[in-house]
């Protein structure tokens, strides 16, 4: 079993601190996957640690910043709900792009919703319904629900 394994397994079985020892390891070798494994389980308290926002918002950025497309997007939900940073609709917005653009289809839901209301970006219903039927495509579905509707 190699070590991000390792320290999921340490997560699943609520032993958090121990798989953070591990995660910072391989975050410190470059592993963006365990960057956004760190940012991760402090966005939502994962195995016993506390919910730290601003923990987690600097390991989203350090990993955004390297080319995760899910940090990005997370990065964009903590702009956006003022986690561990000032609400900024349009840094939101600018977040969920930079992720869409790499591929992930929640990030283009949230986009196509910015667009939907204006949040960040000039109210665009051709593009919110371009957004959603991007992200539709890969499966997403409450992407789906607003194209039915």
């Amino acid at each position: 079993m190699d070590d991000f394994t390792r320290a999921n397994t340490l997560l699943d079985n609520g032993r958090g601190e121990e798989a953070l020892v591990i995660f910072r390891r391989l975050a410190e070798d470059g592993r963006l996957d365990a960057m956004h494994s760190i940012a991760h389980t402090y966005l939502y308290g994962i195995a016993g640690l506390p919910v730290d926002y601003d923990q987690a918002f600097a390991w989203f950025t350090r990993a955004a910043n390297l080319g995760c497309p899910q940090a990005m997007y997370h990065l964009g939900l903590m702009n956006a709900r003022g986690y561990g940073t000032p609400v900024d609709p349009a840094l939101s917005a600018a977040w969920y792009r930079r992720s869409a653009e790499h591929g992930d289809e929640d990030a283009m839901y949230e986009l196509g919703l910015c667009y939907e209301k204006g949040f960040g970006v000039p109210e665009d219903r051709q593009a919110a319904a371009d957004w959603f039927g991007r992200a539709a495509k890969l499966g997403q579905e409450k992407a789906r629900e607003k194209l039915a509707r």
